[in-house]
């Protein structure tokens, strides 16, 4: 079984338009000057899966230095540092948008800041922070192989479910903070249907841009999507989670409006015949 390779114009694109699915929400919050609305927990939980992300990126073209059975190609090429470059950006674009809605005053906030910060540094260190060491000072070859070898196993046998299961919660935070709030018009619908077609896309397109040996492994069919998931299909899982998410919750955004508009006429609508 062989998949399409991405053509590299189309990685290009692809960060581009990431970076013009955060303008929207951005805008509105800045220009509202307040997070009032935005569920600091759905920001918190999508943030340390983009750091996820991009800590696992960075270990698969930075630091793993025997030859890639896969994720990246062998050798690596342009379309794998485009890669890189594309979980920088998003992680980049979320921390901004996390930074914002934590400076910006909240009439309501689902975790305090200092809870919010002192979770997010505790991820750091177990994720971005060992393998920016070791490409800063790397050690021997043993001790590498041994350390970085650790560091995969934990992050794509057991994070990596652990930060699927963070995305689908994040969802949740969202709409209950949405639901509780009906009246508020924190999200901007355009950046909501945005980036639920950019990362739609782009959660499709991660199938073809890794490196996946499909014809080494015998198992079954729920086994070899298992393995597939662990070893590179998180990207392209978590960012659909992530596409699915923003729709979800822009329907139930529109549905609020539609139902708070209704409410409204309903009630004006003895004054207008009067």
């Amino acid at each position: 079984m062989s998949v399409p390779n991405v053509p590299n114009w189309i990685r290009i694109i692809l960060v581009i338009a990431s970076v013009l699915s955060f303008a929207p929400q951005l805008n509105r919050t800045i220009s509202r000057r307040n997070s009032t609305g935005i569920s600091t927990r759905y920001v918190l939980l999508n943030l340390i899966s983009t750091t996820e992300q991009f800590a696992l990126t960075f270990y698969f073209i930075v630091n793993h230095f025997d030859a890639p059975d896969f994720f990246v190609r062998s050798p690596k090429n342009a379309g794998d540092w485009i890669n890189l470059v594309q979980m920088s950006v998003v992680l980049i674009l979320w921390l901004t948008f996390f930074v914002v809605c934590l400076y910006l005053p909240s009439e309501h906030r689902d975790c305090s800041v200092k809870v919010a910060v002192g979770i997010y540094v505790a991820f750091l260190l177990i994720s971005v922070v060992p393998v920016f060491a070791d490409a800063i000072k790397p050690g021997s070859h043993e001790e590498r192989q041994w350390t970085l070898a650790l560091f995969f196993g934990i992050h794509s046998l057991f994070l990596s479910w652990i930060i699927t299961a963070l995305n689908v919660a994040a969802i949740y935070y969202q709409v209950r903070e949405t639901l509780s709030q009906p009246q508020n018009t924190a999200l901007s619908r355009v950046g909501l249907a945005t980036q639920a077609i950019i990362f739609g896309i782009l959660a499709i397109s991660w199938i073809g841009r890794v490196r996946f040996p499909f014809e080494g492994f015998a198992e079954r069919f729920w086994g070899l999507l298992s393995t597939w998931y662990e070893l590179v299909g998180w990207a392209a899982v978590d960012t659909g989670v992530f596409a699915l998410g923003q729709a979800f919750i822009l329907w139930k955004v529109s549905r609020q409006a539609v139902l708070g508009s209704g409410a409204f006429h309903g009630e004006t609508e003895p004054l207008l015949h009067a």
